[in-house]
């Protein structure tokens, strides 16, 4: 996967990213787009943190603005009202 539109497509990739499990080319772009998007820089920190808390078997506290940050991202993309 060399061509990536919006968000949605980078969301979907950051699981791969983490384990490593993509080429080169297509790591670049994720980093490119990390370094360019706080949302998906959220989404991705957010993701490591619970797969870093479920390797290690420990609760995890997910700082406040890292919280703050996914609740607006599924606010905003998810629509639901009880997020």
């Amino acid at each position: 996967m060399t061509q990536m539109n919006g968000c949605d497509d980078f969301c979907g990739c950051l699981s791969d990213y983490l384990d490593g499990e993509m080429d080169e080319k297509c790591r670049r772009i994720i980093e490119e787009h990390l370094e360019s998007c706080d949302t998906c820089s959220t989404m991705y920190e957010t993701l490591k943190t619970t797969v870093l808390a479920c390797a290690q078997g420990l609760p995890a506290e997910i700082p406040e603005d890292v919280r703050e940050g996914l609740r607006t991202y599924l606010r905003t993309h998810c629509k639901k009202e009880c997020v």
